[in-house]
């Protein structure tokens, strides 16, 4: 027996009719081939990245879960850290693959991802799943919180899990099975270690699979990472100390329903900013004849992102040396400043244009609330 997914009252079909308008205004900024789409996804998968493993107690900055992809490694500093964020993210593009594939989800694939989340440490014994009882400790007291089902229950537990998604009903929202597929997975709590960072991978491989075309900017990995204190209390609730999958859900699917709504509204925050970055940068390479290559890095610049020689260069897919000279073109332009010398060296916005990009997030966030509660607002008769 897992978990159920708990009646949908209206407030939930309101604020899952809310979220998919969100999606669709999405969709539409997102369908037309606008150069600044990429450079928005690649933060994002940043941002996701950086957001789950932190919950783990597993930090790098945005910077280097971003040249993770890069594959470069002069562009990071390679520590146990990165280690583990490097195997988390090859895990994550694979379940992605499987899911354009239409593939459904067997225990060997889903080994293989566990494998490749924590092979860095051969102690969470990667692709296996556990043989002895596991116990959640709060850190700090370590106190148990939680108690897993017994490990020879594991195997039919997960035998169900996965049945039940290549089942799934075509009539259940894909936010809400994926939501129920987190959920089940973090209390199975099949593996030794790296249960969290599974149930949020399995998540977004049912965001893929159920074909959202929005998906990669949907994953609520970065709120939760936001909002971890939030994310642990609502499994103590719902999970109350042991597996019991015939608690009632509807807390977890309230919280998870409203961290998409929040972070819809985030996307279509930035959505919204890096539309006007877009315009601007395009001036800028025209008033200025600076090289079209700049602006790619230009968008991260005035999007809040550090910019160094190496994200340059892997931005606009140039060598160090024309990275370099592009950098001091820029700043004898007056388009950026630099802070710092040689590899230390970082560029950030002009005060003019900083000016200009502290006006264009006001002006966004003036438009989306992303800490709007949206059913607080049905609750108090508000509209959506």
């Amino acid at each position: 027996m897992l978990f159920s997914t708990p009646p949908l009252t209206d407030d939930d079909r309101a604020v899952l009719a809310a979220i998919d308008a969100h999606r669709e205004a999405m969709r539409y900024s997102l369908s037309a081939p606008h150069r600044w789409v990429g450079t928005l996804a690649r933060q994002q998968r940043a941002r996701d990245t950086v957001g789950s493993n932190s919950i783990e107690g597993i930090h790098v900055s945005r910077e280097q879960a971003l040249a993770i992809r890069a594959d470069s490694a002069d562009l990071v500093e390679v520590d146990e850290d990165w280690l583990a964020v490097r195997g988390y993210s090859d895990a994550m593009t694979y379940a992605r693959i499987m899911a354009d594939e239409g593939r459904d989800l067997t225990l060997p694939d889903l080994l293989a991802l566990h494998f490749m989340t924590t092979a860095h440490d051969l102690g969470q014994r990667p692709g296996r799943l556990r043989l002895t009882d596991i116990y959640v400790q709060q850190e700090g007291s370590g106190r148990t919180v939680y108690t897993g089902p017994a490990p020879e229950e594991v195997d039919g537990l997960l035998d169900e899990l996965l049945s039940s998604l290549a089942s799934n009903s075509p009539d259940e929202h894909p936010l809400v099975s994926a939501a129920m597929a987190h959920l089940n997975l973090v209390m199975i709590h099949p593996f030794s270690d790296g249960n969290g960072r599974m149930s949020r991978i399995l998540q977004s491989w049912r965001l893929y699979w159920d074909r959202l075309a929005e998906a990669a900017f949907v994953s609520v990995e970065e709120y939760l990472g936001r909002n971890t204190e939030a994310y642990y209390a609502v499994l103590a609730e719902v999970g109350a100390g042991r597996w019991a999958p015939e608690r009632d859900a509807s807390p977890w699917l309230e919280f998870m329903l409203t961290a998409h709504y929040r972070q819809a509204m985030t996307i279509r925050r930035r959505i919204d900013v890096m539309e006007q970055v877009a315009r601007r940068v395009d001036e800028l390479i025209d008033t200025l004849a600076l090289p079209e290559r700049a602006a790619a890095p230009l968008e991260f610049v005035l999007t809040d992102w550090r910019l160094t020689n190496a994200l340059y260069r892997d931005a606009a897919g140039v060598t160090r040396p024309t990275a370099s000279r592009d950098l001091n073109l820029l700043t004898k332009a007056g388009v950026l400043v630099r802070e710092g010398d040689k590899r230390g060296a970082a560029y950030f916005p002009s005060a003019e244009l900083q000016q200009w990009v502290e006006l264009t997030r006001r002006s966004a966030r003036q438009r989306f609330d992303v800490a709007a509660d949206p059913y607080r607002s049905l609750r108090r008769g508000k509209n959506l």
